[in-house]
């Protein structure tokens, strides 16, 4: 689906939505067909109005039948502490999901089958920007759309 922030393709069951795929940097996605309903459909206007600046808080079915238990809790964890226009640091994502390895929480973030509606991009490294799955740009353009790009950070980009 085409957004203001660039192509996302989402995945979906009729338990919900289980795959979101960030627009990729310099390669076109494949075509796919599209749902006129059900979690998918709800979860792709939803990303449209986020990336219009409309929506601030996803509400859609997900399936979480793919994640295991440990990264469940972590990405549920992060829906919970890291609302709309507000960062959070992997060590204190860790701290309060339990995790004690900040860099196991990075591993997490970059295989979250969710962006966006589990926001990883909120996850920031105590010393700068961190990373993301969609490229440093689109980290950056998604922070500066929700306000929330710590000011001390020098992304260099």
């Amino acid at each position: 689906m085409e957004t203001a922030l660039g192509v996302f393709g989402i995945e979906a069951s009729d338990a919900g939505v289980r795959r979101i795929r960030l627009p990729e940097r310099g390669r076109p996605m494949g075509a796919g067909s599209s749902a006129r309903s059900g979690p998918g459909a709800a979860a792709a206007g939803q990303i449209t109005e986020y990336a219009a600046g409309e929506r601030q808080v996803f509400e859609v079915l997900l399936d979480w039948d793919s994640v295991d238990v440990t990264h469940r809790r972590v990405l549920e964890t992060l829906r919970e502490i890291a609302p709309y226009g507000e960062t959070v640091t992997y060590g204190e994502l860790g701290r309060q999901s339990g995790v004690d390895d900040p860099r196991e929480v990075g591993v997490f973030m970059a295989t979250n089958p969710l962006p966006l509606v589990v926001p990883c991009h909120r996850v920031v490294a105590s010393d700068g920007l961190g990373g993301f799955g969609g490229g440093l740009a689109l980290k950056q353009r998604l922070l500066e759309l929700e306000g929330a790009l710590p000011p001390r950070l020098d992304l260099g980009i």
